[in-house]
């Protein structure tokens, strides 16, 4: 796995911590509001990807869930790697 995925990974696993802190109290403990505002428009994006890369996706995967799964994590990083 490369480096650019690994750090995607990275940034889900802090996105998704960051949506379940709270929003108040200490800074810099805490949930930060605009990071979760970051994650829903990356989902957004990728959901985008997904739809415009439809038949790449469904060609180089088995299954369309596991191709949307990947698109989702990943982004271009995995479009780019799929055969044309």
């Amino acid at each position: 796995m490369s480096k650019e995925k690994i750090l995607l990974i990275v940034l889900w696993v802090f996105l998704g911590i960051n949506f379940y802190l709270p929003t108040y109290g200490v800074p810099f403990v805490v949930g930060f509001p605009f990071l979760n505002y970051l994650a829903i428009i990356l989902i957004v994006i990728h959901i985008i990807e997904y739809t415009v890369f439809y038949k790449r996706i469904l060609a180089a995967e088995n299954s369309p869930f596991l191709g949307f799964i990947k698109t989702l994590i990943f982004g271009l990083l995995y479009i780019k790697d799929l055969k044309k």
